[in-house]
Formats: C-alpha cells, structure tokens, sequence
C-alpha cells in the first residue's frame, strides 16, 4: 500500500509481502483441499489456547508474537482481549464438566 503514497521503507515491503501471503493462503484453501491442514492446526492451537504453536503456524508469527507481548495477559489461558470471558477457555471448562463462572 506504501508505494501509492511514497517510496517503500524495508518495513513497508515486509507488510506487502505478508498482505501477499495472506491473500495466496486464503486462495489456496480455496483451490486446495490439502492446504485446508495448517488451518486446522492453528484452530486447534487456538482451541487449546496454545500460545507458542499460533505463534509458529502464524504467517506471520513475529508480528503476531510482538503484539502479544505488548498486552501480555494476566492469564495465559485466555488473551488480554477477553480475559475471563474467553470463549475457548469457557468452552475447555465445559468439555471437561468443570463448573462455569464468570463473575
């Protein structure tokens, strides 16, 4: 996007090259059943609330592990957005018959 409004810094490239990668994946998955795996990896990570693995399968795993960092949760079983009211680790108490509270 840079480049329609000044010359590119290595940065600017970097994200152009990641907005790339982004849009090929999402064509792959279309077109290739097989590409459809690295998906259902990072779901499951994301499931088990995986930090290190969503980190890995992220296409870009280094901005993503840099933005984490910024607002560490309190609790590393849910993510500085949601915190208690996270719905992977709701649902991972359910699935195990724990009790449920959110207060």
């Amino acid at each position: 996007p840079a480049e329609h409004l000044r010359l590119p810094n290595l940065e600017d490239v970097r994200e152009g090259i990641v907005a790339t990668k982004i849009a090929a994946h999402a064509g792959d998955i279309a077109k290739l059943p097989k590409e459809r795996a690295r998906d259902d990896e990072m779901s499951k990570a994301r499931q088990e609330i995986d930090w290190e693995k969503m980190f890995k399968l992220a296409i870009d795993g280094e901005k993503a592990k840099k933005m984490f960092n910024e607002r560490r949760p309190d609790d590393l079983n849910s993510c500085s957005m949601c915190g208690k009211m996270c719905a992977m680790n709701t649902m991972n108490q359910i699935l195990k018959g724990e009790d449920v509270s959110l207060a």
